[in-house]
């Protein structure tokens, strides 16, 4: 009998000690568990951030993943694909001049959402896996997920494209604007000169 509360206590005290290593955030609807050392950071309209982006953040990026998730797969140093708790994600990760250090992007569906935890290094640690693992299931496929993430940087570069055009466009008008300006005063100064005030 000793030996099953003993047993017991032991469990008991592991399952305190697991519980405080955590900290319950909800993110657009969905409760996540975080590790205590980002604890304070501050809820926002998709995210929860703690500090700032480099550092650790949570966030549903279904209204901009075109310009999140295609921004940082284009200039991303290495991409990974990976199954946690049997849900499909992908990491980007990208070395950040600023801070001197790798900062990387986890990718994975929550409910018919696509979230992405931000965080400092360049690997999927325990406790950044229990974050996935404690968010609500998905019945994504890995196809659909994949063929999302697939979608939004096709479509970033087709907007980086447009940006292209539209800029060449542009320079290309100023210039023929400066040029037909020069040539009319060019037509200008010749008239005035050869009919010299008729």
């Amino acid at each position: 009998m000793k030996k099953i509360i003993f047993i017991s206590l032991i469990f008991l005290i592991i399952g305190c000690v697991y519980a405080e290593d955590f900290s319950k955030v909800t993110v657009n609807g969905n409760e996540f568990e975080i590790p205590n050392q980002y604890s304070l950071g501050d809820k926002q309209k998709n995210g929860y951030v703690y500090h700032d982006l480099r550092t650790f953040a949570i966030l549903c990026v279904d209204d901009y993943i075109i310009s999140n998730y295609g921004g940082y797969y284009k200039i991303s140093d290495s991409v990974s694909d990976l199954s946690i708790d049997s849900r499909p994600a992908r990491l980007l990760t990208v070395y950040n001049t600023y801070i001197s250090k790798n900062v990387s992007y986890l990718y994975f569906p929550v409910n018919q959402s696509v979230y992405c935890i931000c965080f400092q290094g360049n690997d999927v640690n325990a406790s950044i896996s229990h974050i996935v693992e404690s968010a609500p299931a998905s019945d994504m496929t890995s196809d659909s997920f994949y063929g999302i993430l697939s979608e939004a940087y096709g479509q970033h570069e087709d907007r980086a494209y447009l940006d292209r055009v539209s800029t060449d466009y542009s320079n290309s008008v100023s210039q023929k604007n400066q040029h037909d300006t020069h040539s009319n005063n060019q037509l200008i100064t010749w008239y005035l000169l050869t009919h010299g005030g008729r």
